[in-house]
């Protein structure tokens, strides 16, 4: 451990995770029912006051549940063979995210929502959206797709509740295939930075920094560690997406328009703000702006706007990090989305300064390496932590590394030849 994780360890609100006891059923049960209440409640006219009584035992919840319960463990009991809960900690990274979910939006619609939200039915082309009729039935089916739905899709309190589609919806099959192509890619990055950095790749962590490299090796090699990570993190973004989408089209019956893309080819970005304004996935956009855009444009105008949204997602990411059981920190992780936020107020400047935007060529270059510098820390810090170990999937399904081992290997053998 290093001393920044020492002194992290003792901020008051991040306990020691190894006191963390396996989830039970009944938590999730419990969590769920408060904030699917409070939903209901966000949706009814004259339920003001009952959100405000809720809402301390929801807060509670919500955090007892992060701090205090190991899903991975749970996990590792529940499937019968052997697991080190160590190996599938990304799983308490998820769940310490859902629980401030379940926090932040509870709050919302307690103390921050100045009217009842509603559901608008899918419209017609050309027609505005229109409320849904508030039933008992839509209520019930309603509230719990607002536990989940995080872009507003279809929802009063999105600024674009139905986004428009470049083009036409993609079929069932046609989304399986990419939900293959994508799984592919995730597990083929992930196996490429266990093979590069095979130092990083054991439970206990390792820096992707190699001081036995010279400089210019030691930058390479940083890089394409930087890179895979970069795909694991979008194709990890865009598997889940694409498991939701299904289940919810083929079990739900819901309408592919429910659900549009949730990024839009990034690597095509040609700056910073482009590529996290509008390429990115927007998944926890809206709660940015509510907790970090909103307060910060009250103290300091667009610029206050701007670094309170990367603030918040430096603190969510913080947190997350948490969850994988080894401390956490704030210079490199939280430090990468400041410095995100401080090239976008660059960006702007720019324009001021010169009356163009940055992009082109000249401005996928300069979103690419800024990135690069600081994110090679966050992913360090991740790495240290053991992250690179984990088995995100099955060895059944290991498609990218089956695919990398018989590349490796038909090399091998032509230069043997």
């Amino acid at each position: 451990m290093t001393l920044m994780d020492r002194l992290y360890s003792h901020i008051p609100g991040f306990p020691d995770a190894s006191l963390r006891r396996p989830l039970t059923l009944t938590d999730i049960a419990l969590v769920i029912l408060f904030y699917y209440v409070h939903a209901v409640m966000a949706m009814l006219h004259g339920t003001f006051w009952f959100r405000v009584a809720l809402l301390p035992f929801t807060l509670w919840l919500a955090w007892s549940s992060a701090v205090s319960l190991d899903v991975a463990q749970y996990l590792a009991d529940a499937v019968g063979v052997p697991v080190d809960p160590l190996r599938i900690a990304h799983m308490n990274f998820i769940w310490l995210l859902a629980m401030w979910v379940v926090a932040l939006k509870s709050f919302e619609w307690t103390l921050i929502i100045e009217k009842p939200i509603r559901r608008y039915e899918i419209p017609k082309e050309g027609e505005p959206p229109r409320e849904r009729p508030l039933t008992v039935a839509n209520t019930f089916f309603d509230a719990a797709d607002l536990l989940f739905n995080l872009r507003g899709l279809g929802w009063s309190w999105s600024s674009e509740p139905f986004p428009p589609n470049p083009g036409p919806p993609p079929s069932i099959p046609r989304q399986f295939l990419e939900l293959l192509v994508k799984v592919t890619a995730f597990d083929t990055a992930h196996y490429l930075v266990q093979l590069i950095c095979p130092s990083a790749s054991c439970l206990e962590g390792g820096t992707i920094f190699d001081a036995t490299l010279n400089p210019v090796p030691r930058l390479l090699h940083v890089t394409c560690i930087s890179f895979c990570a970069m795909i694991v993190i979008y194709s990890s973004v865009e598997v889940m997406y694409h498991v939701c989408a299904l289940f919810g089209q083929i079990l739900l019956g819901q309408s592919a328009v429910q659900w549009p893309r949730i990024a839009n080819r990034p690597w095509m970005s040609t700056s910073v703000t482009e590529f996290w304004g509008r390429r990115w996935h927007q998944f926890f956009r809206h709660l940015f702006v509510v907790y970090g855009s909103r307060p910060g444009r009250k103290i300091a105008g667009w610029y206050g706007s701007i670094m309170g949204a990367y603030f918040i997602s430096a603190i969510m990411h913080v947190w997350g990090l948490w969850g994988l059981g080894r401390g956490t920190e704030f210079i490199h992780t939280g430090g990468f989305f400041i410095m995100i936020g401080f090239a976008s107020v660059l960006e702007r400047k720019w324009k001021l300064w010169t009356g163009k935007d940055v992009t082109g060529v000249p401005g996928a270059l300069w979103a690419a390496i800024w990135q690069l510098i600081w994110g090679s820390r966050m992913v360090d810090a991740w790495a240290r932590r053991g992250v690179i170990a984990n088995e995100f999937l099955p060895k059944e399904m290991r498609i990218g590394k089956t695919l990398v081992d018989i590349v490796l290997t038909v090399v091998a053998r032509v230069g043997t030849t």
